[in-house]
């Protein structure tokens, strides 16, 4: 819209008053004098000037100015307080905590995360090299977890650096023979009750040790013959498990006989410390240097309660998919490391062989 008035009572010379509306609601005017004299040349200067008004309302707008990346430091906390609203495991977040504060906040805190330099993560592994290789592969995949972390949150579009992390070392599996199981069970039944009830949590329910101690009554459905892994105690605390997850795992007939043997009505735990509450995962640990020491058979930490019952599935005839299942492994690579590499390939050379 055009409107044109006499300047200041003059005849010849006048004052444009334009108005252009545009998408979205948006309107611009400019009332201004016309730098020409005569109505009809103010008039031709004010459709100039209108057109001029609609190519700015037209034009899109210019996108506002992106603050730079934050320093890792900085997102640092920024990630820790993210995982914990989201509610990452103890255990998981120990870890990052300790990830960023003794190798990569000292390396690459005063950098911005769109700054980091491929020079960066070879200091990073240099700092490392007194550490294990697996350390190191930790450490690289919480700085791709940081980095993931940026880029969901818009402070970053990509790695800044490309990031190849090793293969973790993986050693060979250790389990309990048929012998062995036998004297771990017969020295456990000549400790007690309880201390059998440890072994068979762990070699038929495959149980990790936090899982055993944080196991509840309420856990157990014996008529239907299962158990539900719901509970984990991390240093010391009642935790989700470690795949945040609940499942199902069978009872054996054995395990359900010694479940009702021990059953008792001190507290919601099946296994009770003298407070009527849960031991702590290390407990376990003694009880099973106890145990091997009676049955006169190879100490190797608790874990390989475990893996002992996945190889009794493997080498039984029920493969990977069975022990994935049983153990509760995301997925079947997972799942193989546990069965019994030595029987597994005495299996395979009687298979050439006959």
């Amino acid at each position: 819209m055009i409107k044109l008035r006499p300047w200041k009572g003059s005849k010849n010379e006048f004052e444009v008053d334009v108005i252009v509306n545009g998408p979205q609601g948006r309107t611009l005017r400019k009332r201004v004098k016309a730098p020409v004299t005569g109505k009809s040349s103010a008039e031709r200067w004010a459709r100039s000037l209108e057109q001029e008004l609609l190519a700015q309302l037209l034009a899109p707008e210019p996108e506002p100015e992106k603050p730079p990346a934050p320093m890792f430091e900085e997102f640092a906390r920024i990630f820790l307080d993210l995982c914990r609203a989201n509610r990452r495991g103890v255990n998981t977040m120990l870890n990052y905590e300790a990830h960023l504060r003794l190798y990569l906040v000292p390396v690459l805190g005063k950098r911005r995360l769109d700054q980091i330099k491929p020079t960066d993560i070879t200091a990073i592994k240099s700092s490392l090299s007194a550490k294990s290789h697996n350390t190191m592969c930790e450490v690289l995949k919480t700085l791709r977890r940081v980095f993931n972390v940026a880029i969901t949150q818009k402070h970053i579009t990509s790695e800044p650096v490309e990031l190849e992390i090793p293969r973790r070392h993986r050693k060979a599996v250790i389990a309990y023979d048929a012998a062995q199981q036998a004297a771990l069970l017969a020295a456990a039944r000549e400790l007690g009750p309880f201390y059998e009830l440890v072994v068979l949590l762990g070699i038929d329910g495959g149980l990790r040790r936090g899982e055993i101690v944080g196991l509840q009554w309420s856990d157990i459905n014996f008529s239907q013959g299962y158990l539900v892994v719901r509970h984990n105690i991390v240093r010391g605390k009642l935790d989700l498990t470690k795949g945040r997850t609940e499942d199902e795992v069978g009872l054996t007939s054995r395990l359900v006989a010694a479940l009702k043997a021990f059953r008792h009505d001190d507290g919601p735990f099946v296994l009770t410390n003298k407070h009527g509450g849960h031991f702590s995962e290390q407990d376990p640990k003694s009880w099973m240097e106890k145990i091997t020491r009676l049955a006169n058979v190879p100490w190797h930490g608790t874990h390989v309660l475990r893996k002992t019952c996945g190889s009794r599935i493997a080498d039984g005839g029920g493969g990977v998919a069975a022990v994935a299942a049983h153990l509760r492994h995301k997925d079947l690579q997972t799942a193989s490391r546990y069965i019994d590499r030595h029987g597994a390939s005495s299996r395979a050379i009687n298979a050439l062989e006959s």
